[in-house]
């Protein structure tokens, strides 16, 4: 399979790289294209052309799947909205990370609900339990320093994106959803389609209660 990742510098650094590595270890074709302080917010608004090099790399790559791995640049669920709608392809994501600082992991606490709102379906995978502050980091906490600490994240990631992109149920630090590459959970149209009934016969019932009531009156003769 073709992978794209894509993200800020949690992906042009040691976790993007410890994935590509593991996912070319495992015979398949890989592409980086990522900026440092880049957030979804800039992909969304083509800050420095980051916009650009990423759907440039869609159209000449034509991954199977895209990933992106994101710190905690500027982050809206409209911009992730947009990240996943951006390409025809599978989007997935991970990110951010656990800091060790407080006010850094309050904004990553903030930054993962959206990303579980948007990808919640078996596209989001969870980072946290494979980034536990004990992994060596910069002075602010932000980056890993080794390849070790990045391959803490990136080497599970890798595995956890091949199972899902083969179909396999989410699992360990990945979360829930079952979504595959070719969709979203097994069933969900079913569900679908039982809701909009519903939805339909709910609608049905309001009409009908709302209707005014005609009074049978004798017509004069």
């Amino acid at each position: 399979m073709k992978f794209l990742i894509v993200g800020d510098s949690q992906a042009n650094g040691k976790p993007g790289q410890a994935t590509e590595a593991r996912l070319r270890a495992q015979g398949h074709t890989v592409m980086r294209v990522a900026r440092d302080g880049h957030g979804p917010v800039a992909y969304q608004h083509n800050t420095d052309g980051v916009r650009d090099a990423f759907l440039d790399a869609v159209r000449s790559f034509s991954p199977d799947v895209v990933l992106g791995v994101w710190g905690h640049n500027p982050t809206t669920a409209a911009a992730l909205q947009w990240f996943r709608g951006s390409v025809p392809q599978p989007v997935y994501a991970s990110g951010p990370p656990s800091y060790p600082n407080a006010s850094d992991q309050v904004l990553g606490d903030r930054y993962k609900a959206m990303f579980q709102s948007v990808f919640g379906d078996g596209r989001y995978i969870d980072a946290y339990a494979w980034t536990p502050v004990s992994l060596p980091r910069d002075r602010p906490g932000w980056h890993f320093t080794t390849s070790e600490g990045g391959q803490a994240w990136g080497n599970p990631l890798a595995d956890e994106l091949l199972r899902r992109a083969a179909g396999a149920p989410g699992s360990g630090s990945g979360g829930g959803g079952g979504g595959t590459a070719l969709g979203p959970p097994v069933g969900a149209g079913r569900l679908a389609l039982a809701a909009a009934g519903a939805v339909t016969v709910l609608g049905l019932l309001w009409w009908l209660t709302r209707r005014p009531v005609r009074r049978n009156r004798r017509r004069r003769r």
